[in-house]
């Protein structure tokens, strides 16, 4: 399986994570791959054959786009002969800056979603990236909504922060604080944090120089104890921490 990532323009780093192809080609033998929460929203293009789940329903058909919402928990997918796709992996909260979407309703789901004029660019084949980077530069809001900036203060401190931090910081109430997490990002303040605080930690148990143990990555990250790190890693991955 190819898979490669993109950098989009500089001024679209603030919304959107990456672009990214996977590909499969005709001859090569089917697969299961497992994939994580990242805290991100992904849009979809198959380019490619159907695409199942761990269950092998179809999920995503070919010549369609669909939208991922924030994964709290793993998901199954089989990866067949002539699978292709292009994903644009949005930032926490980052779509909310080019599509009016109740990011809560696409939690943990793949729903079909088209953008009509992206797809074009997407389906013409040549240039893709450049072409999404100045579609979407288009579209770019002329200053970053707060909303950036709280994404950007969680991320500082690997998800170890606590609510009033936030509401002090940014004059907002915990109710409009959660109501905002919600609607743009799809799961609560305290959701993506422990969302966040995984992704680092996940980052740390697979680094192959890694000298701490895992009791001392538990400490660092903020968890109570490694029983508590452990909790975490199977629910988000379905594996231990010891068959990471």
């Amino acid at each position: 399986m190819s898979y490669r990532e993109y950098l989009p323009h500089p001024a679209l780093r603030n919304y959107i994570d990456a672009y990214w192809t996977v590909n499969l080609d005709h001859q090569a033998v089917p697969g299961t791959t497992r994939i994580l929460p990242d805290c991100c929203t992904d849009l979809i293009f198959n380019r490619g054959n159907t695409i199942y789940n761990g269950n092998q329903h179809a999920e995503m058909v070919p010549e369609k786009s669909y939208l991922v919402g924030t994964m709290t928990t793993y998901k199954d997918t089989l990866i067949n002969p002539g699978t292709a796709t292009l994903g644009i992996r949005f930032r926490p909260g980052g779509i909310g800056a080019f599509y009016k979407l109740n990011q809560y309703e696409l939690t943990d789901l793949a729903v079909p979603y088209q953008d009509k004029q992206l797809a074009e660019l997407v389906w013409a084949g040549t240039d893709v990236i450049q072409n999404i980077n100045r579609y979407f530069l288009q579209k770019l809001p002329v200053k970053p909504g707060v909303l950036s900036f709280l994404i950007n203060d969680m991320y500082q401190v690997k998800g170890q922060l606590r609510i009033p931090e936030l509401t002090g910081k940014y004059h907002m109430s915990e109710r409009k604080l959660e109501r905002l997490f919600r609607t743009e990002v799809g799961v609560t303040v305290k959701g993506l944090a422990k969302l966040i605080r995984f992704t680092h930690t996940l980052a740390e148990i697979r680094d192959p120089a890694r000298q701490h143990s895992l009791t001392q990555i538990a400490y660092q990250a903020g968890y109570y104890d490694q029983a508590h790190l452990c909790n975490d890693v199977k629910a988000y991955t379905g594996l231990t921490a010891a068959q990471l």
